[in-house]
């Protein structure tokens, strides 16, 4: 954690050289459905997310999996897959069950033409990241699976649909339950107090807030904190982010400013420092006069946490209360 809060000690110690006289820092379900359909002739048909209908005729033998995420989601069911993306070491780690699979490619970047060779009779595919894969895929008569991963609804939902692909239903409502218990113990811990708060998220060349339909604002909505930014949601319409307003910020002034950002991180820095400079304004929140200012990891708050919702949910929780979650 003292890396994370690299960002947030600069932070204070140039509000502090502007004259702030500040020092320290502190440290549903889902409406796609799946169902066996015996009476239909066919093994199973599943609505995905991208709200297409996907019919298996058979149970899937050769299955791909394009991110992974969803290959966590194989692994919790031991499901076996004839071909996954490409992994960095220092991205994520994968069961050794799959390391000697063929790979397609990485995440972004996935070889529709390795993917066809491998003659899949089922691709689960992210249903962002691969928006011009699947029509390519459905071309070629290959049944396609989009699944999103942004909230933790999606994520039991994504679970269900695995479970069923696999015919290992049971397996898939065991780790369900596994994950909600985890939950319900660090959501049962927290204190009564309501805490309000702002996640705001940094690019080298933008400032936004993040609303409660990001991960990160998904995460805080479970630990019961107060969005300052969730009276713009209807008005978003399904948005993660709006441009950020110090005006806003001032006038909401949170108990406590969460951080997220990816890219590189000196220029994201001198992009914040250069916000602070020019508005002294910072030095008024008191998230900020109490060290409440914190940053989160991006593989938790930024990509897709899977199966390790729970932990992204403990991160939070223990940050705000390290007293409670020790």
């Amino acid at each position: 954690m003292g890396e994370s809060c690299r960002l947030v000690r600069w932070l204070l110690l140039l509000i502090w050289q502007e004259g702030a006289g500040l020092s320290g820092c502190t440290p549903q379900n889902a409406a796609t459905t799946a169902n066996s359909s015996q009476s239909k002739g066919v093994y199973a048909e599943i609505t995905d997310d991208a709200g297409r209908t996907v019919t298996l005729k058979e149970k899937p033998q050769r299955v791909v999996v394009l991110s992974t995420s969803i290959l966590n989601f194989v692994a919790a069911v031991d499901g076996d897959v004839a071909g996954r993306a490409t992994v960095k070491s220092e991205d994520a780690s994968i069961a050794d069950k799959y390391k000697d699979v063929p790979e397609v490619g990485p995440v972004y970047n996935v070889s529709a033409e390795k993917v066809m060779e491998l003659k899949p009779d089922l691709v689960i595919a992210s249903a962002k990241q691969h928006q011009k894969l699947i029509p390519i895929l459905e071309q070629n008569h290959i049944p396609v699976i989009a699944l999103k991963s942004k909230s933790y609804d999606d994520v039991k939902h994504n679970m269900e649909i695995i479970g069923q692909v696999y015919g290992k239903e049971e397996a898939a409502k065991a780790k369900i339950s596994e994950m909600d218990t985890e939950i319900a113990a660090i959501v049962d811990k927290l204190p009564q107090e309501k805490k309000r708060i702002a996640i705001i998220y940094a690019t080298p060349s933008a400032v936004s807030v993040q609303l409660p339909n990001s991960i990160a604002g998904n995460v805080a909505d479970i630990l019961h904190f107060e969005n300052v930014a969730s009276a713009v949601q209807q008005d978003a319409k399904g948005a993660e982010k709006v441009p950020y307003s110090m005006e806003a910020l001032v006038e909401q002034n949170p108990d406590i400013i969460f951080f997220t950002s990816m890219g590189q991180k000196d220029k994201i820095e001198k992009r914040l420092q250069e916000d602070v400079k020019s508005n002294p304004a910072w030095g008024t929140l008191r998230a900020v006069q109490e060290g409440q200012v914190y940053v989160l990891p991006e593989n938790y708050f930024l990509l897709n946490p899977g199966l390790d919702y729970p932990k992204a949910i403990a991160y939070m929780a223990k940050l705000v209360y390290p007293e409670v979650y020790k």
